[in-house]
């Protein structure tokens, strides 16, 4: 990266930061956003007086990778990637089969997407007009299919992280298939990507959108398939970041400073699209709940802190309660240092099932165990793929790279 390039960008982050971030008095936290008033003022005006002149200069910020999990509503899709606009280089869509009708859909939709497919088209106006790439700013889509089985939430995942350490895709940003992004919220992600490369997960609406980094899954390792087909794969994945002393972007919780629209619309942004769309999916949704089988018993079994009076994992443990039921203002980069940390109370495990030799990385994924494991995946059985995503032999090439 060139020197200009450079102070572009710790310009523009300063304008970001100076506008949204700020630390967390309130909980014990460290974070590395910190600024002397007087000089964030000034800094923040010769910001606002150059930026016009370096527009010009932005579309160096090209995003490389988007992902949108797809799943029973080709119309969301459509929604999400008419929203991106700002240039990728790839958007990834992992699509879980939900019926043969839909998948079809959601193939047809993708093709008015992909620029490269109405480019070999014949140049007539009828075809151009019922082909014509929707969105320009994106580069090249490409569609990723389960098998014939839904994967859940933890399987996209690990089917784009496969994706990602196999063909060298440094970053991208995942997103359920209800988000919107905001207008120019795009940019200012493509920015923060270049300002903070120290990073590990870039939590925009929590994980509903986040982005995460090639080298984050070197640390950290995949998502567990046994929370399936989805819930509290997000918190085992967020407490294994903290584990491993990573840095977390916290998008702020004001409406004027969100990053994406969740929901099925702007008029119902808390709204889950998924578990509106299937009776089927909701009855799985609900067996996770299971007290010896489901997601919380599983949590606690893997990372301890069990919950006494019935209460759910999340809300039991303060760390977890503090992060994700508070309303935070700003922006804010969140590191746990170990005093931080022990300063909640929580006796929680540092390995998963308190076993010293496990990486926080570590969950069984051999196929000729997983009938044994109390789970969702096991409450669900039925339903539940067969086989994982992330085999043994994903696991075996991970560890001998892994980044500890």
């Amino acid at each position: 990266m060139t020197s200009h390039k450079s102070s572009l960008i710790l310009c523009i982050f300063c304008s970001f930061v100076l506008k949204n971030c700020a630390s967390s008095s309130d909980l014990e936290f460290t974070t590395d956003v910190r600024y002397d008033e007087a000089v964030s003022k000034a800094q923040y005006s010769k910001t606002v007086a150059t930026e016009d002149k370096n527009k010009a200069e932005l579309a160096d910020f090209t995003l490389e990778s988007v992902t949108v999990f797809a799943f029973a509503r080709p119309d969301l899709i459509k929604y999400h990637l008419e929203s991106i606009d700002h240039d990728v280089k790839q958007v990834f869509v992992v699509l879980n089969k939900f019926s043969i009708e839909v998948t079809f859909q959601m193939r047809e939709i993708l093709k008015l997407f992909d620029c490269r497919y109405s480019n070999r088209l014949p140049h007539t106006s009828t075809q151009t007009e019922k082909f014509r790439c929707l969105n320009p700013f994106i580069k090249q889509i490409i569609l990723l299919e389960s098998d014939s089985n839904n994967v859940g939430f933890a399987g996209s995942f690990n089917m784009i992280a496969k994706k990602m350490l196999q063909g060298n895709v440094s970053y991208t940003i995942i997103s359920n298939d209800d988000t919107r992004f905001r207008p120019g919220s795009l940019l200012n992600i493509a920015i923060l990507f270049e300002a903070k490369p120290h990073v590990c997960l870039y939590l925009f609406s929590h994980f509903s959108s986040f982005g995460i980094r090639a080298s984050t899954l070197k640390r950290i390792g995949v998502m567990d398939e046994h929370f399936w087909p989805a819930y509290s794969e997000d918190i085992d994945y967020f407490f294994r970041s903290i584990l491993q002393g990573c840095h977390i972007f916290l998008a702020s919780s004001q409406d004027e400073k969100l990053f994406v629209s969740h929901g099925e619309s702007l008029s119902i942004p808390a709204a889950s699209a998924t578990l509106k769309s299937s009776k089927d999916y909701r009855k799985l949704i609900e067996n996770t709940k299971h007290i010896q089988y489901g997601r919380d018993a599983y949590l606690c079994k893997k990372w301890g802190g069990c919950a006494k009076n019935g209460r759910d994992f999340l809300n039991s443990n303060k760390v977890f309660k503090a992060l994700f039921r508070r309303i935070h203002k700003d922006h804010e980069i969140l590191h746990f240092g170990s005093a931080n940390f022990s300063s909640f109370g929580e006796k929680l495990f540092n390995f998963p099932f308190n076993r010293a030799n496990f990486h926080v990385s570590w969950w069984d994924n051999d196929e000729r165990t997983q009938m044994s494991i109390r789970s969702p995946r096991l409450i669900n059985m039925q339903n539940a793929p067969s086989e994982f995503v992330w085999k043994l032999q994903d696991q075996k090439a991970f560890l001998e790279t892994l980044e500890i």
